[in-house]
């Protein structure tokens, strides 16, 4: 769906608690069971390297988008995928550096993402709707770029764009064929920096993502009405934090760094700020979340880092590995990453289908989770 979707109204108060304890349901819930689908890929790369595939966002009707390779050259197109068919949905330059990739989808299938638009620039965000690519642009000259995150019922599409290869990257919303440049919470990065991004939007039109501060550390952020609202922090000593989606119900998730510098997903709701944990490591990260509060993204097992990272599930005060709650997993598929659930409890995110090491990496392949009950 549209990266979760609406109204974020209880958040005004949101800096005035901070829970920064990971929280443990006071009764336990059953959790959902589910069945595993691999996607597939567009095609297979005629260069010996592996197939591979991310999926990223789906919406309320199971379409699912993201990034697959190609047949022939290794290359990365855009695509949707619905009731087992996977559509490629192109580029927009067609020679060199013909790249795309899809990053959100709305409930009228609408789809939003980034590719290339000719051989010198930077991708584009691009809108692709009954069959058509089109480039949203950059609202700066040759030279700039732009990529598209997310979008909601109205159309309105959640991004960032650079003046020129370099400078920082700003968030900005594209609505009614203008770009407004949302801007920052008062800092200013250097170049190849970040000095705002926003990663998902609601049907109200209000937007979510991370912005620098004058301290240099990024925040995450809540736009409404005009303006940016900083949603504060674990306490950690860079203060950096992000948020990466938002439900109808006025939760929004993402990271944030605690008192002890480790970087712990988050969910701010109701005016508190939340540690949801992690899977036994050092670092969790959201990444969606649905109306019944469900949270989806990646934490670590261990402390040995990146390929230690599993899917996992938030959902009544614990975080449980993904992998351990699917009936029919393959023995050597690992889920690496959760980045969408809808509302229905579908998820989407990609796996390892031999090893999570850098072979296996190479070689992930997106997957939908569809729930079997409940235990």
């Amino acid at each position: 769906m549209s990266r979760p979707q609406r109204v974020l109204a209880c958040l005004t108060a949101v800096v005035a608690g901070v829970a920064t304890t990971p929280g443990v349901a006071a009764a336990t819930s059953a959790l959902p069971t589910y069945t595993y689908i691999d996607l597939g890929t567009i095609g297979v790369p005629s260069t010996g390297e592996p197939p591979m595939s991310d999926a990223y966002a789906l919406n309320a009707a199971g379409t699912v988008v993201g990034v697959s390779t190609i047949d022939g050259i290794y290359n990365f197109h855009a695509f949707a995928w619905t009731a087992g068919a996977m559509t490629d949905l192109g580029t927009i330059n067609t020679g060199t550096y013909s790249a795309s990739s899809a990053a959100g989808v709305n409930n009228l299938g609408v789809v939003v993402g980034s590719t290339h638009v000719n051989a010198t620039d930077p991708p584009h965000a691009f809108r692709y709707a009954d069959g058509v690519l089109t480039d949203l642009g950059t609202g700066y000259g040759p030279g700039s770029g732009s990529s598209a995150n997310d979008i909601n019922d109205s159309g309105t599409v959640v991004g960032t764009r650079i003046e020129r290869q370099g400078s920082p990257k700003r968030a900005v919303v594209w609505r009614d064929g203008t770009i407004l440049d949302l801007g920052t919470l008062g800092g200013q990065a250097r170049s190849w920096g970040t000095d705002s991004i926003a990663y998902a939007v609601n049907d109200a039109g209000q937007v979510v993502g991370g912005a620098i501060t004058p301290s240099g550390a990024l925040h995450a952020f809540l736009w409404e009405g005009g303006a940016l609202q900083d949603l504060g922090t674990l306490g950690g000593s860079t203060e950096s934090t992000y948020a990466r989606d938002l439900n109808d119900v006025g939760d929004v998730v993402g990271i944030s760094q605690n008192t002890q510098s480790e970087m712990h997903a988050t969910l701010w709701t109701a005016g508190t700020i939340r540690d949801l944990g992690t899977l036994g490591g050092n670092y969790s990260e959201a990444r969606a979340v649905n109306d019944a509060r469900q949270v989806v993204g990646i934490a670590r097992t261990s402390n040995d880092g990146f390929y230690t990272e599993r899917a996992f599930l938030w959902q009544d005060g614990r975080m449980v590995d993904l992998n351990e709650r699917v009936r029919d997993l393959p023995p050597t598929v690992t889920l690496r990453s959760a980045e969408d659930i809808n509302d229905d409890g579908l998820i989407v995110g990609f796996a390892c289908p031999v090893a999570c090491d850098a072979g296996g990496d190479r070689a992930r392949r997106a997957y939908l989770l569809v729930p079997t009950g409940s235990s």
